[in-house]
């Protein structure tokens, strides 16, 4: 796994299993953020959503968000991303899956 992926990693959560999910370009996308600051900076651009910032420690925890996703046919998830931003990270959930399997 990327270094900065093998930390910590911070998502938005609604109810219990509601995740974040957006589509973009005909794909449906999630966030990752590896720091608690970068998610909460996201969510105040966007509190309407009315989403709270979970941390992901465990690679258990890990691995069952990425199945909820697998679940909600997010293909892949924007690392870091900031609302302005013109370019941000992407990567595919699968390849992610593999990878928190294999740690």
């Amino acid at each position: 796994m990327e270094p900065e992926l093998s930390g910590t990693w911070y998502v938005l959560e609604g109810e219990p299993g509601e995740h974040l999910v957006v589509e973009a370009l005909g794909r449906r996308l999630s966030g990752v953020w590896t720091t608690r600051a970068g998610a909460e900076r996201f969510l105040a651009f966007h509190p309407e959503l009315g989403m709270r910032v979970s941390p992901l420690e465990s690679r258990a925890l890990k691995e069952a968000f990425l199945r909820a996703l697998g679940m909600l046919k997010v293909e892949a998830v924007l690392v870091d991303y900031q609302p302005g931003a013109h370019q941000a990270r992407l990567a595919q959930v699968e390849e992610l899956l593999r990878e928190v399997r294999r740690a």
